[in-house]
């Protein structure tokens, strides 16, 4: 299976390739300051820590050159202009508060649960697939992506009676894994770490048992991937999702939980996209054709939500 992830902030995962030894002094410090940040988050307003995690989580990432100017040219590509200019800066370090922010809700609402959920969500577009899919007796594929904020989705999805599991690959800081596991679990949401290829099986039991998975849609790290165009130049995305989705015959729905005005949130659930044939060669244009689909949708949810798009390297190199 293709692997799929939660978001990796470089202040928690370090520079991929980078010295052992920095790494290492970043996971020790990341070790001390994330539990504090955990208590911040429930004992003060979260305006106030937002602020603080500007000061210096968000600080110290804009400082690493690598990251930087990885940031700049992918929020470049999306607003076709030059790193230069002044408007993909803003989109860059706009992306970083809402990053920051994102960590923040999860942190806070695992913590105590919103009472009033409308307050929170007050739109939601496309609700009527996921009821649909509920209502046919059959769990789907959430196929998602690092754009907004997918975790706190959880509290909208169980209103609606669903069970919601998903699918990330372990962070390589063991706190922020900890402290993101118990969130979910918090939340009542199944993890599914992919830590072989056995966990395809775990996600197709997850499916037969009625579950709607979600899956990071946009990132091939197992580089077995199909490459699609892509903001004007061509990446690879993963396989795995379309290919569950057939042996499962289950819907694919892409579903995106993007930052509002004053701290609200809006779901959007695009209608289902099916991988089904009856032949193996049949099966491969079928695929192709719903992936195409969902690249379209992920650049136009992209364009529009530039700002939470949250990526901190070269989106169109390998990932490592």
């Amino acid at each position: 299976m293709t692997r799929a992830r939660a978001s990796r902030t470089p202040a928690a995962g370090g520079r991929p390739g980078g010295s052992p030894v920095v790494s290492r002094l970043t996971h020790a410090t990341f070790r001390l300051w994330f539990p504090f940040f955990r208590w911040l988050v429930t004992a003060l307003p979260p305006e106030w820590v937002a602020r603080l995690a500007a000061a210096t989580a968000e600080r110290a990432i804009w400082a690493r050159e690598s990251v930087r100017e990885a940031i700049l040219e992918n929020h470049a590509a999306v607003l076709g202009l030059p790193p230069w200019r002044r408007e993909v800066e803003e989109s860059a370090r706009a992306m970083l508060g809402h990053h920051s922010r994102s960590w923040i809700d999860l942190l806070r609402f695992s913590a105590h649960p919103p009472a009033d959920l409308d307050a929170i969500v007050p739109e939601r577009i496309g609700t009527e697939h996921l009821v649909a899919a509920r209502d046919a007796g059959r769990g789907a594929i959430l196929l998602t992506a690092h754009v907004g904020n997918f975790e706190i989705g959880g509290f909208f999805l169980q209103e609606i009676g669903l069970r919601v599991a998903v699918v990330y690959l372990p962070d390589p800081s063991p706190v922020v894994e900890r402290d993101r596991t118990a969130a979910r679990d918090r939340l009542g949401i199944r993890s599914i770490p992919i830590t072989s290829e056995l966990s395809a099986v775990k996600v197709l039991r997850s499916l037969e048992e009625g579950y709607f998975v979600a899956i990071q849609g946009d990132r091939d790290y197992g580089g077995t991937g199909r490459r699609m165009p892509f903001l004007g130049r061509e990446v690879s995305f993963p396989v795995g999702p379309f290919r569950i989705a057939a042996a499962a015959g289950a819907p694919l729905l892409p579903v995106f939980v993007l930052r509002g005005e004053g701290g609200t949130y809006r779901t959007v659930v695009e209608a289902p996209l099916r991988v089904e044939a009856a032949r193996r060669g049949e099966r491969d244009e079928a695929e192709r054709r719903a992936m195409t689909d969902f690249v379209a949708i992920l650049e136009r949810t992209i364009r529009e939500n530039h700002a939470q798009w949250y990526t901190f390297t070269r989106f169109w190199e390998p990932p490592t």
